[in-house]
């Protein structure tokens, strides 16, 4: 009877270990999981500020390039 109490107990103490070792384990992934949104996050801002400027670029040759056939008319 002794033995077994102490296979039970052995047993709970193994239980309560891989219970501790699988929640931090979930604990990991959700801090990986939260970091990847994250990421993903500032990568779509940072393509969004990319295309903002990429479309004031090109407003600012658009306009330089009616400056330069405004002068070259002028000059004709």
């Amino acid at each position: 009877m002794e033995e077994r109490i102490s296979s039970l107990e052995s047993l709970m103490q193994l239980s309560i270990t891989m219970t501790r070792i699988l929640n931090e384990h979930m604990d990991a992934m959700d801090e990986r999981q939260r970091q990847a949104e994250e990421n993903q996050r500032q990568a779509e801002e940072r393509q969004r500020e990319r295309d903002a400027l990429l479309q004031q670029l090109l407003q600012a040759v658009a306009v330089m390039q009616a400056d330069i056939v405004r002068i070259d008319e002028t000059h004709s």
